[in-house]
């Protein structure tokens, strides 16, 4: 994944993307984001993804399911999402990008709705594994046994995050 275009929006401009992802998240995690005083860049890849720099930090991936927060800030706890957990037999196949199956979960956050974003974790180190969208609301996910529950969206092993690495 290559820069195409990147660019500095006005203060305008800001207010209406954070108005935008008001409509996918609470102001907390809006807060969490953007500081108060906040240099926000738009990089445009060649892969047609859409990503977002705060003081030069990669924060946010616009993707077709909405905006994703890079995996860097839930692992270092700057940002709080929903949280669903996984044993240690789901954590090759989530890093691989796999969406997650319902056998492979110990833990869901009984507010999670369908379409959140969540953060998928391992049950023994809390650590974030991948972020996903939820496919069933959390009660349905409890009483269903099989089959997928949370579509995979981004994990420490695809595009977004090697671009995130070599960012700067």
């Amino acid at each position: 994944m290559n820069i195409k275009q990147r660019h500095f929006i006005q203060k305008s401009q800001i207010k209406e993307l954070q108005d935008d992802i008001l409509n996918h998240y609470d102001e907390k995690f809006v807060a969490q984001i953007f500081p108060k005083k906040a240099r926000i860049e738009v990089i445009q890849t060649d892969a047609g993804d859409t990503l977002y720099a705060v003081n030069n930090v990669l924060k946010l991936w616009k993707s077709k399911e909405g905006y994703i927060p890079v995996l860097t800030l839930l692992l270092n706890k700057q940002v709080d999402l929903k949280k669903i957990v996984v044993d240690k037999g789901a954590i090759r196949f989530v890093t691989n990008a796999a969406d997650v199956m319902r056998p492979g979960i110990t833990y869901i956050e009984p507010s999670i709705k369908k379409g959140d974003i969540v953060v998928i974790v391992d049950e023994n180190h809390d650590r974030a594994l991948a972020i996903g969208k939820a496919m069933l609301n959390a009660d349905q996910m409890q009483q269903t046994k099989t089959g997928k529950v949370v579509k995979n969206l981004h994990t420490i092993k695809d595009n977004v995050w090697d671009f995130q690495k070599g960012f700067k």
